[in-house]
């Protein structure tokens, strides 16, 4: 018995050479359901999605939205102009990472790389790029991932990070896998939101050399002491500050902290009976002290060598008192 062909109705029909007329449409013979999942067919296509994973392609940057979380503080189109400069020259060496719109046929959604092809929209060349199919959770550990082995975002900019990626619904896992932290430090990151609002955190920038324990004890104050931070250096910041100095502008107009009531004296004149002044006796914070007045060395000296004797009958008296009364 001759064998059945394992890939009919995979190849293309024959055209027919009648009358050079194309044939009529027929309907395709259905796949052997064995070849849909396994074997050769199967192998062959993800042979090819593969490749194609791995593979770099051009695409234009017009098929490609830049939607996403916001990693990053700043418009893009800032602090692009010698990366766009370098590309120009030398051409784009690094990728970035595209996935499939889910809903729009031949679009992109761009993973990283958002600096990298803000860059090449205004050279008018296409990207180079990697195109995988991603979750939105693949996508957000992708994000994070790559700025990690790239330029370190600040610890505002994970912050603002972690606070969007919480809001839309992530597991606490992923947040701290996608920004490599831990669980106290995206409780950090909780606190110092919880301080600032997001538009006077953006005001300041990112901050690259304010670590986040200066971030996190300047949150702590502000909350204890139920500061507003809108309201902290409303006007602009100095012309050409960059975010450092925004932070320590920020800082230094913060008003300080009222002082604390100075605690009532509670100092009591000792006359003696023929009218002389002994000195004060005071209660200040729990301890008692006696300041001889002065002409009154003398008995201080005697009341120093002799304050057992005395504070025992005073503690005494104290005492049956308290039980009369």
């Amino acid at each position: 018995m001759a064998r059945k062909n394992m890939f009919e109705g995979i190849a293309p029909a024959a055209r027919s050479e009648e009358g050079g007329k194309d044939p009529l449409p027929r309907p395709a013979p259905k796949m052997p359901e064995v070849f849909q999942s396994a074997g050769p067919i199967a192998a062959i296509r993800n042979d090819l999605r593969s490749v194609g994973s791995r593979s770099i392609q051009d695409i234009d940057p017009d098929l490609i939205e830049d939607t996403g979380l916001k990693d990053r503080i700043g418009a893009l189109n800032e602090d692009i102009t010698d990366l766009r400069d370098s590309i120009a020259r030398h051409g784009q060496q690094v990728p970035i990472l595209l996935r499939p719109h889910p809903k729009l046929s031949g679009r992109y959604q761009v993973v990283y790389g958002r600096r990298r092809l803000a860059a090449i929209r205004g050279l008018g060349t296409p990207v180079k790029a990697l195109i995988r199919t991603l979750s939105d959770e693949e996508a957000v550990l992708a994000q994070g991932q790559e700025n990690n082995l790239r330029k370190d975002p600040s610890f505002i900019e994970k912050a603002l990070f972690a606070g969007d990626l919480e809001e839309a619904g992530y597991d606490a896992r992923v947040v701290q896998d996608a920004l490599n932290v831990n669980r106290s430090h995206t409780s950090h990151m909780r606190k110092v939101r919880e301080a600032f609002p997001r538009d006077v955190l953006e005001r300041i920038g990112a901050a690259p050399s304010i670590g986040w324990k200066r971030w996190y004890e300047l949150a702590v104050k502000v909350l204890e002491q139920g500061i507003d931070a809108s309201t902290i250096h409303p006007a602009p910041f100095a012309e050409g500050s960059n975010s450092d100095q925004r932070f320590a502008a920020w800082v230094k107009a913060l008003p300080e902290p009222p002082k604390a009531p100075a605690a009532p004296r509670t100092a009591v004149s000792i006359i003696a009976k023929d009218g002389s002044d002994l000195g004060e006796v005071e209660l200040n914070r729990g301890k008692l002290g006696f300041r001889p007045s002065a002409g009154q060395t003398a008995f201080a000296a005697w009341l120093h060598e002799n304050a057992e004797m005395v504070f025992s009958q005073l503690h005494q008296e104290f005492v049956t008192r308290s039980r009369q009364g």
